[in-house]
């Protein structure tokens, strides 16, 4: 049996693409500009694949991880976290919650 050609993301991948749209956006750039730095790191990602990255319907493979995080100026593991500088949250919404502002949501703990 072949797998599905579209799985939904998972929670370190939700955390990229929130991530990826909320530095993007911040900082006032476009997808024009995210294209343009990332083929300087050699790895091109047009604007409409930045657009289904930030819509969740496009994964990020680890080359676009590592590529990402380069033209953020972050580690490849702040990409993946939740956003620790969401000033509603600060990455850690109650568990069973999701934070309104960043879409960060915790799973409910075992036994909860």
């Amino acid at each position: 049996m072949s797998e599905p050609a579209w799985r939904p993301l998972g929670p370190a991948g939700n955390n990229v693409r929130r991530n990826v749209r909320r530095l993007r956006e911040r900082r006032g750039w476009g997808y024009g500009h995210v294209e343009e730095r990332l083929a300087r790191e050699g790895r091109a990602i047009t604007t409409l694949g930045l657009s289904a990255i930030d819509s969740g319907e496009r994964l990020v493979d680890v080359d676009d991880l590592v590529a990402l995080a380069a033209v953020f100026g972050l580690d490849v593991e702040e990409l993946l976290r939740p956003p620790l500088d969401c000033d509603t949250c600060h990455g850690a919404p109650p568990a069973g919650f999701m934070c309104m502002e960043c879409e960060t949501s915790a799973l409910r703990t075992a036994g909860a």
